[in-house]
């Protein structure tokens, strides 16, 4: 089974489908119907003092067994044998927050 999927990787740590996320600041959780996301690092960031934030997709055998066996742990009360064939992996590195005067040490993958 395939399945087309449109998403984007924000500055602001959230993973979003449908349309780009823009404001700075998190808010609280739902926020509305057009504002699909997944938020691995939903934060207040500002890449002006530096930092990067990059993607990628991988089909690492030794990162599909992982990320096999995280997801099937994750799903143990679900009838559910999941088997990763890609990955997709986003990592916000030395971001700064917003209103910060040096680069900050944060570094996230999702």
């Amino acid at each position: 089974m395939g399945f087309l999927c449109r998403f984007q990787v924000n500055i602001n740590g959230a993973i979003s489908f449908q349309t780009a996320i823009s404001q700075f600041t998190p808010a609280a959780f739902p926020l509305g119907a057009q504002r699909r996301m997944i938020a691995p690092f939903w934060s207040d960031v500002d890449t002006r003092n530096g930092g990067t934030i990059s993607y990628r997709q991988t089909t690492d055998p030794m990162l599909l067994r992982r990320a096999t066996r995280d997801v099937n742990r994750a799903c143990l009360n679900i009838q559910l044998q999941f088997q990763a064939t890609w990955i997709f992996i986003a990592t916000w590195d030395r971001v700064a927050f917003y209103g910060a005067s040096t680069i900050g040490k944060s570094k996230v993958k999702a």
